[in-house]
This record gives C-alpha cells, sequence and structure tokens, in this order.
C-alpha cells in the first residue's frame, strides 16, 4: 500500500537491510558526545553521527531514521535552524534536544516545533537510555498510525465507491417492476404463437414434425420460465400505490437533497425556485419520486464535469407545472422525438432505455402532461405538468 501521507525518504530501505535495529541520528558539532550516544547505545541502536546541521539535514534527507538527538548550539547552522529543516522533511519525526546553554527564548521556540524532550549536558546515561527508548516507541506508534490511516482512507475510497454503485442500482431497483411487467407482456404474446405453432404442427403430422416440435418445446419451456420469473419478480416488487394530495414542493426538496449528498452529483450545482403557494396534486409520491429520479440522473449524466441543474415549480390555471433544466451537452434533434420510445438510448450498454418510458407513463397516469427542449452544447429542459388537486376532484365529480 503506497503510504501518501509519510514524508518522501529515497534510501531509507537501504538502512533497515544493514539492521532491523531501530536508527538513531546524532547530530552534535562536538566529537565528545557524539561518541558517547554511538557507545551508550550501539547495542540497541543502530547510531548513525552527523558532525554538523548541514551534514545531518543531508543525511536525514537520504535515509529512514526512528529519532533524531539534536545539539542545540552548533557553530554556522544552529540546532533551532536544523530543527526547522528537519520538521520540513518529516514533521512527527522524534526530536530530542541535547544542550549545556539552553535559554528561555530557545526552550519555547523548540516546543514550537514539536521536540521530544530536552536533556542538558552532561547528561545522565540511564535518563538518555530512557528518553531514546521512549522515543523510539512514540515513532513506531506514529509509523503504525499512519499505515492504519492509509488503510484506512483505502477502505473508505473503496466503501465510496462501492456506495456510489449500489446507489445507481438502487435507482435501477425501483425501475425493475415496471421493466419486468414491459418485458412480461411480449412473452405472453410469444408464447401464443408458440401454441398455436404446436398445436399446427401436431395437427398436420408432417414427417419433420417431431423435430421441430421438440424445438418448440423447449422454446415454449423457456418461454414459460421467463414468464415464472417475471412473474416471482413482480409477486414480490408489487406495491400498491396509494394516492393521496401531495405538495410538489416537497418530493423535489428531498430529491435535491439526495443528490446534492450523492458522490455522483459532487461538481453539480443545484438552484430551485419554487412556488410559496404551490397547489396540491393528487398522486402517488413513490411513482414522482421515481419520476423525478429518473430526470434528476440524466441530468447528471448529460454534464460533463461541472454544471447547474435547475428546478421550478409555479401553478397555472388548473395545474402545477415543474421545469427541470441543466446545461448539460443537450440532446441532437433528430434523437429528440425518440427519447421517450421503449429501449430507445444514447448510453452504454447497460443502460435499459426505459427510464423516460416509465416516467412518461407514470405522468399519464397522473393525468400529466410532459415535453422536452433541447439545444446541443446548451442543456435540455423537461416540463412536466400535473393536474391541481382541485381540478382532479372535479373531474371525479
Amino acid at each position: 500500500m503506497e503510504h501518501t501521507d509519510l514524508p518522501e525518504i529515497s534510501s531509507g530501505a537501504d538502512i533497515r537491510k544493514e539492521s532491523e535495529k531501530p536508527a538513531i541520528l546524532v547530530i552534535d558539532d562536538e566529537l565528545g558526545p557524539r561518541e558517547s550516544l554511538r557507545i551508550l547505545l550501539q547495542d540497541f541502536y543502530s547510531v548513525y553521527l552527523a558532525k554538523d546541521g548541514y551534514e545531518g539535514i543531508s543525511m536525514l534527507s537520504s535515509g529512514d531514521y526512528d529519532v533524531v538527538i539534536l545539539d542545540l548550539r552548533m557553530p554556522e547552522k544552529s540546532g533551532l535552524e536544523t530543527l526547522e529543516e528537519i520538521r520540513k522533511i518529516n514533521p512527527e519525526i522524534p526530536v530530542i534536544i541535547l544542550t549545556g546553554f539552553g535559554t528561555l527564548e530557545s526552550a519555547q521556540r523548540a516546543v514550537h516545533l514539536n521536540i521530544f524532550e530536552f536533556i542538558s549536558k552532561p547528561f545522565d546515561v540511564n535518563e538518555m537510555k530512557e528518553i531514546v527508548k521512549r522515543a523510539v516507541e512514540k515513532n513506531k506508534i506514529n509509523r503504525s498510525t499512519k499505515v492504519i490511516l492509509n488503510q484506512l482512507r483505502k477502505l473508505n475510497t473503496d466503501l465510496e465507491d462501492r456506495i456510489h454503485e449500489l446507489e445507481k442500482f438502487a435507482v435501477v431497483g425501483k425501475l425493475s417492476a415496471e421493466m419486468l411487467h414491459e418485458i412480461n407482456n411480449p412473452l405472453t404474446v410469444i408464447l401464443g404463437y408458440v401454441q398455436i405453432l404446436l398445436h399446427e404442427i401436431t395437427n398436420k403430422n408432417q414427417a419433420s414434425a417431431e423435430e421441430i416440435q421438440r424445438y418448440l418445446t423447449v422454446v415454449e419451456s423457456e418461454v414459460k420460465r421467463c414468464q415464472t420469473i417475471a412473474r416471482s419478480f413482480l409477486d414480490v416488487s408489487k406495491k400498491s400505490y396509494k394516492h393521496t394530495p401531495i405538495n410538489i414542493n416537497t418530493i423535489l426538496e428531498n430529491m435535491v437533497y439526495f443528490f446534492k449528498e450523492n458522490p455522483m452529483a459532487k461538481n453539480i450545482e443545484f438552484s430551485f425556485n419554487f412556488a410559496a403557494d404551490i397547489s396540491l396534486i393528487f398522486g402517488s409520491p413513490e411513482q414522482l419520486q421515481q419520476v423525478f429520479i429518473n430526470l434528476f440522473m440524466n441530468a447528471i449524466e448529460a454534464i460533463d464535469s461541472r454544471g447547474k441543474i435547475s428546478i421550478e415549480t409555479k401553478n397555472q390555471p388548473g395545474k402545477v407545472v415543474v421545469r427541470i433544466s441543466d446545461n448539460g451537452r443537450g440532446i441532437p434533434p433528430e434523437i429528440l422525438g425518440k427519447i421517450f420510445k421503449p429501449f430507445f438510448t444514447t448510453k452504454s450498454e447497460k443502460s435499459t432505455g426505459i427510464g423516460l418510458t416509465i416516467s412518461k407513463k407514470i405522468i399519464e397516469a397522473h393525468k400529466g402532461e410532459i415535453s422536452v427542449e433541447s439545444t446541443q452544447g446548451k442543456g435540455t429542459a423537461f416540463t412536466i405538468s400535473f393536474p391541481s388537486y382541485q381540478t382532479n376532484a372535479l373531474d371525479k365529480n
């Protein structure tokens, strides 16, 4: 797994090959403390020595270390200047400050740069061992945490991708009952004709009748099987859609909220202009939700990158009008007249091509109408109108 949040350390692997011991980098301009630390720590750690800040930074840039022990007071490049560059290379590596000339100002600056510990010269051997041990453990925890965080980020990305796919399937699932119903009707007709042919062949008693009959019997069996599958799906998904007075603004607000939070529409701006005094309509909230899911999905898929979807509702005499428009690719004129035909699609092979057909049928079942306008390169607008609830009530009387 790629650890994108880890600092770029080019030759850390080489150091690890030399020894599995944790690697300690000592940066000190004095030979005595450098050698003392090397001797003190070499039984437990791989100790690397740098005689000044320049050499230390060079080594840190090209190696993978667990802890840095840094002298605060050094000529030319001071310990604080070196610490600032260390933090640019690796913001989290534990740094132990070693000094005999510490000042309050230096300590404050060092603390601000996230040092692990201060140790005064001359240092206590046991104290140094204990602090280095704790610093190595802290670095080990930091490394493990980074690995886990990167794994979690990868897992989160995978889950987002899977949710994105499941949301698409959920939209398809809402249409499955209608699609199966559309398939079941022609299957019934086919079955009827096959049965007639079987009857005629049997009565004519031709020489090849047995062979033909065997083929057609298989066809009949398969068609019946398709009917059984379709019927079982329909039985499971069949739902009595209760019609009630509906505020269309409420349904549209829910749809806008759903798609605004949906990863597939993350780069799309939604704007709406809902009539505050919108009349009620009479219908099925579930079926109308299907309609608007289809229309929003079409609009989203028509937008290549960033775009805008606008939703407007208004009252007109005796009806409620909804207009959903996008600034996507638009629909070519030669295709515009075909978009409501069953199984017509210009999308990928995964598209069923019945979304708009079903939407139109649902709208018509609600005594409504749908029309479309489109200009290539500028976008598409669907206008849907429904009789107001009062008009519907008058029609029933």
